[in-house]
């Protein structure tokens, strides 16, 4: 019973919306592109920006979380190369693994589902490790997908992004204590509060053009297992090296702990990099993780 009520608070809402998202997408085709450069280029930014200033979020605050992040992604993308090695994966499909196990959906489906199992107290804490992880989305997921090397490469690639944008301008308003007007304080809050349910609703029109093959199935049950079991588990004692409060080691723990991200299925479409895969492994683990997140939250929220 204990396990539906905790379903029911945190993860029914998010797979509610994916769910209308989803049924929308199929009846209505919608220009998805359209709607996802509106989100992360006005809304998710604006959300960053205003969470920032609204918390004081100060660069000492990422200093920790920014060593977890790089521990928790090194360590899987160490480890889904030697899986790929191990079990003799096609030489095609072992980046996409590796990517698909180290690349959390920290955004769409990380920040609503924090909110939803702990209320806008941590709100703070899920900004920090959104922007954290997003860090290895932008560089290290480009670089495996792209073959790039240069550092420049990857730095344009970085600072092309709004969201980096608004982090910068926040922590620099945050830092020394500049305030806005009411108006457009109260104007941007509303903006704010609309990134959320988008970034779900987003999450569910692309999981709906979502297709696979056959013959990937052993690979993607192996992954599924990788991203909801065994990073969790990574993810706890790389947590246990650094001292953070109980409440920040819990949301970061949750947050890391669900399905794949959207954007290196992006970067496999870009650079012919098995996006079926990558697109197939994104599915199963966000079905799958209303079960494991559920379990995990009952363990230790």
């Amino acid at each position: 019973m204990e396990f539906f009520i905790i379903f029911n608070e945190s993860l029914l809402p998010l797979f509610l919306i994916i769910g209308i998202a989803f049924f929308y997408n199929k009846n209505f085709n919608p220009n998805i592109k359209q709607i996802t450069d509106m989100t992360l280029t006005i809304f998710a930014p604006i959300f960053v920006f205003e969470s920032l200033i609204k918390h004081n979020i100060t660069f000492d605050q990422l200093a920790k979380p920014f060593i977890f992040m790089s521990m928790l992604t090194a360590s899987l993308i160490l480890l889904g190369y030697i899986i790929a090695k191990i079990f003799k994966f096609p030489d095609n499909t072992k980046t996409p693994f590796a990517l698909s196990i180290s690349m959390i959906n920290v955004g769409n489906f990380g920040l609503p589902l924090i909110y939803f199992t702990f209320g806008p107290e941590a709100v703070t804490y899920s900004v920090i490790y959104f922007i954290t992880f997003n860090i290895s989305l932008s560089t290290v997921a480009i670089y495996l997908s792209s073959g790039k090397s240069r550092i420049v490469d990857i730095l344009k690639d970085v600072f092309s992004i709004p969201l980096f944008h608004a982090f910068i301008i926040g922590m620099i308003f945050s830092y020394f204590g500049i305030t806005l007007p009411g108006s457009i304080n109260k104007g941007l809050t509303l903006l704010s509060q609309a990134a959320i349910p988008l970034l779900i609703f987003i999450l569910g029109l692309q999981l709906a053009n979502i297709k696979f093959q056959a013959s990937y199935f052993s690979i993607i049950l192996i992954a599924v297992f990788c991203r909801l079991a065994l990073s969790p588990l990574i993810s706890f004692f790389a947590l246990k090296a650094i001292t953070i409060t109980d409440l920040e080691a819990k949301v970061a723990l949750i947050q890391t702990s669900g399905p794949s991200a959207i954007l290196p299925l992006m970067y496999a479409i870009k650079f012919n990099r098995s996006p079926d895969l990558i697109a197939a492994i994104i599915f199963f683990t966000t079905i799958f993780s209303g079960i494991t997140l559920t379990l995990l939250i009952k363990l230790i929220a």
